[in-house]
Protein backbone atom coordinates (compact mmCIF):
# COMPACT_ATOMS: atom_id res chain seq x y z
CA UNK A 1 0.00 0.00 0.00
CA UNK A 2 1.43 3.47 -0.66
CA UNK A 3 2.66 5.29 2.43
CA UNK A 4 0.05 8.20 1.20
CA UNK A 5 -2.67 6.41 -0.66
CA UNK A 6 -5.06 9.93 -1.27
CA UNK A 7 -4.67 13.51 0.06
CA UNK A 8 -8.09 15.36 1.10
CA UNK A 9 -8.75 18.22 -1.08
CA UNK A 10 -12.05 19.33 0.34
CA UNK A 11 -14.41 17.91 2.60
CA UNK A 12 -17.56 18.27 4.34
CA UNK A 13 -20.59 15.75 6.14
CA UNK A 14 -22.13 14.96 2.32
CA UNK A 15 -18.79 14.28 0.30
CA UNK A 16 -15.22 14.41 0.06
CA UNK A 17 -12.72 14.76 -2.62
CA UNK A 18 -9.85 13.65 -2.68
CA UNK A 19 -6.15 12.74 -5.12
CA UNK A 20 -5.71 9.02 -4.93
CA UNK A 21 -2.06 8.28 -5.47
CA UNK A 22 -1.26 4.91 -7.86
CA UNK A 23 -0.95 1.80 -7.06
CA UNK A 24 -4.23 1.99 -4.68
CA UNK A 25 -7.49 0.01 -5.42
CA UNK A 26 -10.35 2.01 -5.46
CA UNK A 27 -12.33 -1.12 -4.50
CA UNK A 28 -11.46 -4.35 -2.82
CA UNK A 29 -11.03 -7.11 -5.47
CA UNK A 30 -10.04 -10.97 -4.77
CA UNK A 31 -6.73 -10.19 -3.83
CA UNK A 32 -8.16 -8.94 -0.66
CA UNK A 33 -5.52 -6.10 -0.61
CA UNK A 34 -7.27 -2.61 1.50
CA UNK A 35 -8.75 -0.42 -0.51
CA UNK A 36 -9.42 3.12 -1.24
CA UNK A 37 -13.20 2.03 -0.04
CA UNK A 38 -11.61 0.12 3.11
CA UNK A 39 -9.36 3.42 4.08
CA UNK A 40 -12.64 5.72 3.88
CA UNK A 41 -14.86 3.04 5.98
CA UNK A 42 -11.65 4.01 8.20
CA UNK A 43 -11.86 8.08 7.55
CA UNK A 44 -15.70 7.98 7.88
CA UNK A 45 -15.99 6.20 10.83
CA UNK A 46 -19.01 4.38 9.49
CA UNK A 47 -18.80 1.49 6.42
CA UNK A 48 -21.12 3.58 4.16
CA UNK A 49 -19.24 4.78 1.12
CA UNK A 50 -20.53 6.38 -2.00
CA UNK A 51 -17.88 5.19 -4.52
CA UNK A 52 -19.20 6.96 -7.37
CA UNK A 53 -16.76 6.73 -9.99
CA UNK A 54 -13.68 4.49 -9.93
CA UNK A 55 -9.98 5.07 -10.96
CA UNK A 56 -7.73 2.30 -12.22
CA UNK A 57 -5.14 0.84 -9.88
CA UNK A 58 -2.51 2.80 -11.57
CA UNK A 59 -4.40 5.89 -12.43
CA UNK A 60 -4.11 8.84 -10.26
CA UNK A 61 -5.80 12.19 -8.92
CA UNK A 62 -8.97 13.48 -8.10
CA UNK A 63 -11.89 11.67 -7.59
CA UNK A 64 -15.21 12.50 -5.51
CA UNK A 65 -17.15 9.85 -2.79
CA UNK A 66 -20.45 10.21 -1.39
CA UNK A 67 -20.51 10.20 2.61
CA UNK A 68 -24.32 9.39 2.38
CA UNK A 69 -27.23 7.98 0.06
CA UNK A 70 -29.06 10.73 -0.49
CA UNK A 71 -25.85 12.77 -1.70
CA UNK A 72 -24.55 9.83 -3.60
CA UNK A 73 -27.85 9.18 -5.45
CA UNK A 74 -27.66 13.30 -6.63
CA UNK A 75 -24.37 12.73 -7.50
CA UNK A 76 -25.04 10.04 -9.89
CA UNK A 77 -27.56 11.54 -11.58
CA UNK A 78 -25.44 14.41 -12.58
CA UNK A 79 -22.88 11.78 -13.51
CA UNK A 80 -25.58 10.21 -15.91
CA UNK A 81 -26.76 13.69 -17.17
CA UNK A 82 -23.35 14.74 -17.85
CA UNK A 83 -23.56 17.61 -16.05
CA UNK A 84 -20.61 16.25 -13.23
CA UNK A 85 -17.59 16.98 -15.54
CA UNK A 86 -14.74 14.99 -15.08
CA UNK A 87 -11.43 15.60 -17.32
CA UNK A 88 -8.07 13.53 -17.55
CA UNK A 89 -4.82 14.13 -18.16
CA UNK A 90 -2.45 11.95 -20.21
CA UNK A 91 0.95 11.50 -21.73
CA UNK A 92 0.48 10.27 -25.73
CA UNK A 93 3.20 8.93 -27.85
CA UNK A 94 3.28 11.19 -31.11
CA UNK A 95 2.69 14.56 -31.71
CA UNK A 96 -1.68 15.59 -31.47
CA UNK A 97 -2.39 18.51 -33.53
CA UNK A 98 -5.75 19.58 -33.09
CA UNK A 99 -8.54 19.11 -30.41
CA UNK A 100 -10.88 15.82 -31.65
CA UNK A 101 -13.64 13.31 -30.80
CA UNK A 102 -13.14 9.64 -30.76
CA UNK A 103 -15.91 7.29 -30.79
CA UNK A 104 -15.40 3.57 -31.00
CA UNK A 105 -17.16 0.17 -29.40
CA UNK A 106 -15.37 -1.55 -26.80
CA UNK A 107 -15.74 -4.90 -26.22
CA UNK A 108 -14.29 -6.24 -21.98
CA UNK A 109 -13.33 -9.60 -21.36
CA UNK A 110 -14.05 -10.23 -17.71
CA UNK A 111 -11.81 -12.84 -17.08
CA UNK A 112 -8.89 -11.21 -18.17
CA UNK A 113 -10.24 -7.51 -17.32
CA UNK A 114 -8.82 -6.38 -21.28
CA UNK A 115 -10.65 -4.30 -23.53
CA UNK A 116 -10.86 -4.07 -27.07
CA UNK A 117 -12.24 -2.14 -30.14
CA UNK A 118 -14.60 -3.88 -31.85
CA UNK A 119 -17.16 -3.02 -34.95
CA UNK A 120 -20.20 -1.71 -33.98
CA UNK A 121 -23.15 -3.82 -33.26
CA UNK A 122 -20.69 -6.66 -31.85
CA UNK A 123 -22.85 -8.80 -29.09
CA UNK A 124 -21.63 -6.82 -25.82
CA UNK A 125 -19.89 -4.19 -27.15
CA UNK A 126 -20.17 -0.65 -25.68
CA UNK A 127 -19.75 2.75 -26.95
CA UNK A 128 -17.42 4.83 -25.74
CA UNK A 129 -16.69 8.64 -26.75
CA UNK A 130 -14.66 11.66 -25.46
CA UNK A 131 -13.16 14.83 -26.43
CA UNK A 132 -9.26 15.54 -26.21
CA UNK A 133 -7.21 18.19 -26.79
CA UNK A 134 -3.17 18.59 -26.98
CA UNK A 135 -2.41 21.07 -24.29
CA UNK A 136 1.64 20.37 -24.98
CA UNK A 137 3.99 18.84 -27.58
CA UNK A 138 7.39 17.95 -26.47
CA UNK A 139 10.16 15.73 -26.45
CA UNK A 140 11.17 13.61 -23.64
CA UNK A 141 14.56 11.63 -23.41
CA UNK A 142 14.26 11.76 -27.68
CA UNK A 143 10.73 10.80 -28.20
CA UNK A 144 7.96 12.94 -29.26
CA UNK A 145 5.32 13.33 -26.90
CA UNK A 146 2.04 15.26 -26.20
CA UNK A 147 0.45 15.93 -23.19
CA UNK A 148 -3.36 15.67 -23.68
CA UNK A 149 -6.21 16.43 -22.11
CA UNK A 150 -9.46 14.50 -22.07
CA UNK A 151 -12.87 14.86 -21.27
CA UNK A 152 -15.34 11.79 -21.19
CA UNK A 153 -18.49 11.15 -22.15
CA UNK A 154 -19.19 8.07 -21.55
CA UNK A 155 -17.40 6.04 -18.63
CA UNK A 156 -15.98 2.58 -19.74
CA UNK A 157 -13.84 0.60 -18.27
CA UNK A 158 -9.92 1.42 -19.57
CA UNK A 159 -11.48 3.73 -22.04
CA UNK A 160 -8.99 6.88 -22.48
CA UNK A 161 -6.46 4.05 -22.90
CA UNK A 162 -8.23 1.70 -25.12
CA UNK A 163 -8.85 4.48 -27.78
CA UNK A 164 -5.68 6.42 -27.14
CA UNK A 165 -4.10 2.99 -28.49
CA UNK A 166 -6.63 2.48 -31.53
CA UNK A 167 -6.03 5.80 -32.76
CA UNK A 168 -1.85 5.41 -32.77
CA UNK A 169 -1.72 7.98 -29.84
CA UNK A 170 -1.05 5.09 -26.94
CA UNK A 171 -0.11 6.20 -23.29
CA UNK A 172 3.65 5.59 -22.50
CA UNK A 173 3.73 3.25 -19.83
CA UNK A 174 0.49 1.37 -21.19
CA UNK A 175 2.29 -1.87 -22.27
CA UNK A 176 -0.99 -3.59 -21.77
CA UNK A 177 -2.65 -1.26 -24.77
CA UNK A 178 0.76 -1.79 -27.11
CA UNK A 179 2.77 1.53 -25.81
CA UNK A 180 6.35 1.04 -28.03
CA UNK A 181 8.16 3.02 -25.27
CA UNK A 182 7.21 -0.14 -22.25
CA UNK A 183 8.45 1.28 -19.47
CA UNK A 184 11.14 3.27 -20.36
CA UNK A 185 9.77 6.58 -19.93
CA UNK A 186 7.04 5.89 -17.57
CA UNK A 187 6.71 3.04 -15.11
CA UNK A 188 2.60 3.27 -15.51
CA UNK A 189 0.35 3.87 -17.44
CA UNK A 190 0.43 8.16 -17.34
CA UNK A 191 -3.09 9.17 -16.52
CA UNK A 192 -4.22 11.56 -14.05
CA UNK A 193 -7.53 12.66 -12.94
CA UNK A 194 -7.36 16.66 -13.36
CA UNK A 195 -10.53 17.87 -13.00
CA UNK A 196 -13.43 17.84 -11.42
CA UNK A 197 -17.24 19.95 -11.68
CA UNK A 198 -20.17 19.35 -9.92
CA UNK A 199 -23.04 20.55 -8.38
CA UNK A 200 -23.16 20.02 -4.47
CA UNK A 201 -25.74 17.82 -4.05
CA UNK A 202 -27.11 19.30 -0.95
CA UNK A 203 -26.29 23.05 -1.00
CA UNK A 204 -26.41 23.10 -5.05
CA UNK A 205 -23.11 25.26 -5.50
CA UNK A 206 -20.83 24.84 -8.19
CA UNK A 207 -18.14 23.56 -7.08
CA UNK A 208 -14.80 22.65 -9.02
CA UNK A 209 -10.91 21.38 -8.51
CA UNK A 210 -8.25 21.21 -10.33
CA UNK A 211 -5.05 19.08 -10.35
CA UNK A 212 -2.86 19.10 -13.59
CA UNK A 213 0.34 17.20 -13.12
CA UNK A 214 0.40 13.68 -11.43
CA UNK A 215 3.32 14.10 -8.95
CA UNK A 216 5.33 11.21 -10.50
CA UNK A 217 5.27 12.34 -13.82
CA UNK A 218 8.38 14.00 -14.98
CA UNK A 219 8.93 17.71 -15.62
CA UNK A 220 6.74 18.69 -18.91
Amino acid sequence: MNSNPFEIIFEDQHLIVLSKAPGVLSQGDISGEASLVDLLRTHFGRNYVGLLHRLDRNTSGLMIVAKRSKSAERLTEQLQNGTLVRKYRAIIEGTLSSPAEWKHSLLKNEKTNEVRVVTAGTSGAKTAALKVAPVKNFSHDGETLTLAEFELETGRSHQIRVQSAAMKHPLIGDTKYGTTRGIRLFSRPALHSSYLEFEHPISKEKMSFESLHARDWFPI
